[in-house]
């Protein structure tokens, strides 16, 4: 079978991010094909190679891994004049640059939109940033949590009688990630259109915004205030909903709809309550919802995980099995749709990543390169690309430029 084409084998990426908002962006564009040039500062590089670490003898830890598959590696000092010059060089023969630094970063260096447009008049531009270009909050540093808490995540995660809690996972930088990923992908086509350089722009704020919709609406909607409802649905409205103990676990069930809440009745041996005038009705349901998830908590504890999930499937009742983390990393489903593969990576061994979720033509997205050792590309990108004589790159090397 012929390799398929990728749509943007044609796209040279300069990938100037670092920790999990940009590179994530990146590593997306380079699943669909993108050839990019992670540009790393020559003394550490990415910030995130070091995280993780099982030891400091380890030389990466395996986020930096997760993050960067299908780049190449340069380093360069974009503080020296050389290394600004260089910089320019490769912006050329670029689609596009990518950077998520401090607001206004880019332009204390002189290498801002308006410059690099300048210098390659078809120039896509993106930034990342935390709240923006603009905006009394544009120079706020931002970290995934800090995101979380200024967007109201916070405030309606856990429980009600509990402080406010951040989410467990990366969302604000994903999903900030993913949103530039595609806003990129718009000025690819807008620039086929006109010709013309485009910048993109994300704040990873607005990008976590529309995640808070349902509470927005309750909120504004309903008049619900109070939002922070563990695993509930928001404001209690839909019920049942929750997390509930398995013997071996805990299983998530949610059979807020009067039919799916009849059947969970039957199967628990109740038929009684799903024709009950207090529970029949969603609203009578939600303000009974203590003494219903009491009870199909009795019910579900005296089977396990796998048990209950083949009866509530059967029943066609939505859940799921609250999986601890080795559980996901060896799901069955995961690995036999390619979302999570095995890579001898050259600095950890073999090792599981996940893929690209993005699919074309029904076909798994494939690690084409492992993550970069820092630097690995110089030579073949300065001197094979670039045209930098071999006298210049060991001056380059020797003066810390590259």
């Amino acid at each position: 079978m012929n390799r398929p084409i990728l749509p943007l084998e044609d796209i040279r990426v300069i990938d100037l991010t670092h920790f999990v908002n940009g590179p994530y962006a990146t590593m997306l564009l380079g699943y669909m094909g993108a050839e990019v040039i992670k540009v790393e500062s020559p003394k550490w590089g990415d910030g995130m190679r070091p995280g993780y670490r099982r030891s400091t003898e380890q030389p990466i830890g395996l986020a930096f891994a997760l993050m960067n598959s299908n780049k190449r590696s340069v380093t360069l000092n974009l503080k020296s004049d050389e290394g600004r010059e260089i910089f320019k060089r490769m912006v050329r023969t670029a689609d596009v640059v990518v950077e998520n630094y401090e607001a206004g970063t880019m332009d204390r260096m002189g290498l801002g939109y308006d410059i690099l447009r300048g210098i390659n008049p078809r120039i896509i531009y993106a930034n990342s940033t935390g709240y923006g270009q603009s905006g009394p909050n544009r120079s706020l540093p931002a970290f995934d949590p800090i995101v979380q808490a200024m967007t109201g995540v916070m405030a309606v995660t856990g429980r009600p009688e509990d402080p406010p809690l951040k989410a467990g996972v990366i969302v604000a930088d994903v999903l900030g990630a993913t949103h530039l990923c595609a806003g990129i992908l718009g000025a690819l086509r807008q620039r086929d259109r006109t010709g013309e350089a485009v910048m993109v722009e994300i704040s990873m704020q607005e990008a976590l915004l529309p995640s808070m919709v349902s509470h927005i609406s309750a909120y504004y909607g309903m008049g619900l205030r109070q939002l922070r409802e563990g695993n509930r649905g928001s404001g209690g409205v839909i019920t049942p909903a929750n997390a509930y103990p398995a013997n071996d676990g805990w299983v998530m069930i949610l059979a807020a709809d009067n039919d799916r809440w009849r059947r969970l009745c039957r199967i628990m041996g109740r038929p009684e309550m799903g024709e009950d005038s207090r529970y029949a009705k969603l609203s009578g349901r939600s303000r009974h919802r203590d003494e219903i998830d009491a009870l199909i908590g009795e019910w579900t504890r005296t089977q396990s995980r796998a048990e209950l999930m083949e009866m509530l499937n059967a029943q066609d009742i939505i859940c799921g099995i609250v999986k601890e983390l080795p559980e996901v990393m060896n799901d069955p489903h995961l690995l036999e749709r390619g979302a999570l593969q095995q890579l001898d990576h050259p600095q950890l061994g073999p090792i599981t990543i996940f893929t690209s979720p993005l699919r074309f033509n029904g076909q798994p997205s494939r690690p084409r390169c492992a993550s970069p050792v820092l630097g690995a590309d110089n030579e073949q990108v300065y001197c094979g690309e670039f045209g930098i004589s071999s006298e210049e790159f060991a001056s380059l090397r020797e003066r810390k430029i590259i």
